[in-house]
């Protein structure tokens, strides 16, 4: 595997187990939050701050798992890494000078001193790139770019 590449997978790896803990922490802050608060005298203002305390809980709880299901599909791309000259969900390729991980949507990480996004395969861009070879002429929204490289 390119050494780039597996840097670009461990960069992911680890801001999504980062992102995991810090939505753990966030979880068990918020059912300590609704566990300690006691009812009191204004009732209704009571039983509205725990219905949003349990509305925030159910959003993180969502966060949490689809970080999860991230986590696990970077995992599945690291061990299942295969050479190809076509772009697939796992590519790592430069296009128009800008370096992209056809993964999960996750916007952007720092390797190497490079910027690399992360787009899902099923984005706009990610579809027009799929199947597509190093060197191909790539048109998306008006642009033509070349894929320059392609890991």
């Amino acid at each position: 595997m390119n050494e780039f590449k597996s840097s670009v997978y461990q960069s992911v790896f680890d801001l999504l187990t980062e992102r995991e803990k810090l939505l753990s922490e966030e979880l068990t802050s918020l059912n300590l939050s609704i566990s300690e608060d006691t009812k009191s005298s204004a009732g209704d203002k009571y039983e509205t701050g725990r219905e949003m305390i349990r509305q925030e809980i159910g959003k993180v709880q969502k966060q949490h798992h689809q970080t999860k299901i991230f986590k696990q599909k970077i995992q599945q791309f690291f061990e299942q890494e295969k050479s190809s000259s076509q772009v697939n969900e796992g590519s790592l390729l430069q296009y128009g000078g800008d370096w992209l991980f056809i993964s999960v949507s996750l916007g952007q990480v720092k390797v190497n001193d490079e910027k690399v996004f992360l787009l899902s395969k099923a984005s706009p861009l990610g579809q027009a790139l799929l199947g597509k070879n190093k060197l191909d002429q790539v048109n998306f929204r008006g642009k033509t770019k070349q894929i320059e490289e392609l890991f």
